[in-house]
């Protein structure tokens, strides 16, 4: 018999983030393995820059657009999907049932919700879990850690966790993590890895523009845990020295940190940073193969070596070096391979060294990176881990 699974999720396809991709390969996973999937998300958040017709089985719900940038505007954007996914899912498909209910978080609301409806419809309760919310909230600076939000948010992180039937998550530290608050014996972990789209996309087929100059690209979001204003300290840097005709930076996609961020480029008068806002999944793909070294930063903080960021997959797609901060499972995978170069979040002279030490040593490095592409496909193929996870149920 087709067992009957609903897929929560605030974010989709199209919008333009890694919990999109994410479940959107989860979806298409689900349907090859034979589950009869409903999908239940948002209409898209923010950029629709390239269409997607959805099939009958992919609910939108309506939200107020995000205006304000404040952490509480957010969190009321999250309340309403949660109320209104609960809705729909108990009301507007109240004659369906089904066998799991899969959420993802965060935001934690939706995991929430998610329970919520699987109590009602009597279902088991799958949560997957890309970041511990509340704790990256505080180390994000965005909650504080002695507030009565994150206290409560604290209280449903274990709720959560006690009532779910599975849990999957983005990394091995990560599952240590939720297994000391939880001792949940069902923690599965489902690397980001790499889509069977991605795979099947040419992939650095574009060279390196014939600019003398070394192109280091950034394709992702913009916000605080990025660590983005790094890049125009280094370029600052740089531009104080013989190598200040030697880079230029690329940084494709959008935030809450962008137009600060751009800001502070022309108030300093640094010509060599450009910013190209949102593009498609293959326009960006066009830049990154375009770039001789990919670059991506995270703060320095405990939370934030439990996770891996879904762009390290990626950017091994593309056979390319890649210049971060990164640290925990994410820079032992890096440092196994050799093609990366690593710097201090915090140390804007650390990561202008890096560039140096990368272009005196180039084709060292390129040469290491020539088979970062065969290495991730075959170690995290996202489609693969799914299909085991699935055939555990």
């Amino acid at each position: 018999m087709q067992k009957k699974i609903l897929l929560i999720s605030q974010y989709f396809l199209p919008d333009i983030n890694a919990a999109s991709y994410r479940m959107d390969d989860l979806y298409r996973a689900l349907k090859k393995q034979g589950y009869d999937v409903t999908v239940v998300t948002a209409e898209p958040q923010k950029y629709v820059v390239e269409e997607v017709k959805d099939a009958p089985d992919i609910h939108r719900l309506r939200l107020n657009k995000v205006n304000k940038k404040s952490f509480m505007t957010y969190v009321k954007n999250y309340f309403g999907f949660m109320f209104k996914s609960i809705y729909h899912s108990l009301f507007k498909l109240r004659k369906t049932g089904f066998d799991y209910v899969m959420v993802t978080s965060p935001p934690l609301f939706v995991a929430l919700g998610g329970f919520i409806v699987s109590f009602f419809k009597r279902s088991r309760l799958i949560v997957d879990i890309r970041d511990i919310w509340p704790d990256s909230a505080v180390s994000a600076g965005m909650l504080k850690s002695d507030g009565l939000l994150y206290n409560v948010t604290k209280k449903i992180e274990k709720f959560i966790y006690k009532q779910s039937a599975y849990i999957t998550c983005v990394s091995a530290p990560m599952k240590n993590n939720i297994y000391k608050k939880s001792e949940h014996q069902h923690i599965h972990v489902l690397y980001n890895g790499v889509s069977p789209v991605s795979i099947q996309q040419e992939v650095g087929s574009s060279s390196p523009s014939d600019d003398d100059r070394i192109t280091v690209a950034y394709a992702g979001n913009i916000g605080i845990v990025q660590n983005m204003d790094i890049v125009l300290k280094a370029a600052q840097l740089l531009s104080k020295t013989p190598h200040r005709e030697s880079f230029n930076f690329v940084v494709v996609g959008d935030g809450v940190e962008r137009k600060k961020l751009e800001e502070e480029a022309e108030r300093l008068h640094i010509r060599n940073v450009r910013f190209t806002g949102p593009l498609t999944k293959q326009d960006t793909i066009i830049r990154l193969s375009q770039a001789d070294l990919l670059f991506f930063s995270l703060m320095d903080d405990p939370v934030f070596e439990e996770t891996i960021p879904s762009k390290l997959f990626d950017y091994l797609l593309n056979n390319k070096p890649i210049v971060t901060s990164i640290k925990g499972e994410g820079r032992t995978i890096l440092q196994e391979l050799g093609c990366s170069l690593f710097f201090d979040p915090d140390d804007p002279e650390s990561l202008m060294n890096a560039l140096v030490h990368y272009k005196e040593h180039k084709t060292a490095y390129d040469q290491k990176a020539a088979n970062n592409r065969t290495y991730v496909i075959e170690h995290y193929n996202r489609e693969r881990m799914f299909e085991t996870f699935l055939a555990s149920l």
